[in-house]
């Protein structure tokens, strides 16, 4: 099955899926314990829409890509009531060897930012629970 396939099968499952509220204390995502990884990540997509889990890894695996993509070209990747990724320049910069204290320069590079929605900040100091707000 090509590529194109699978996201079209997998948009058409999440059409299907709208209707549906998931709330934070959905038992699939309180059964994520530690880390939680692209795999759990398709497991858990698998579990709500009722997809294959080699159909959701390959819609995980997608997703990332296309964020790998946009901020490589240089574009920010902003997702609504999530966060947004920006790219900033640092310049080089004097810096210090920890091990030795001998001074280096660090050299101009840039960096991926992660600034989270109000929305996400919110959910996130609270704990999971919904804010009046």
């Amino acid at each position: 099955m090509a590529d194109s396939d699978h996201i079209n099968e997998a948009a058409n499952a999440a059409d299907y899926s709208t209707s549906e509220r998931y709330e934070l204390g959905d038992d699939s995502v309180a059964r994520l314990r530690g880390k939680v990884t692209r795999a759990t990540l398709a497991r858990v997509i698998g579990e709500r829409i009722g997809l294959s889990n080699s159909l959701c890894n390959d819609l995980v695996l997608s997703f990332f890509d296309t964020i790998k993509q946009s901020l490589i070209q240089g574009e920010s990747v902003k997702i609504q009531k999530f966060a947004t990724f920006n790219l900033r320049s640092k310049k080089a910069r004097p810096g210090r060897n920890p091990k030795t204290g001998e001074e280096v320069e660090v050299s101009a590079r840039r960096v991926v930012t992660f600034r989270p929605s109000r929305k996400l900040r919110n959910l996130v100091d609270s704990r999971g629970q919904p804010s009046e707000s």
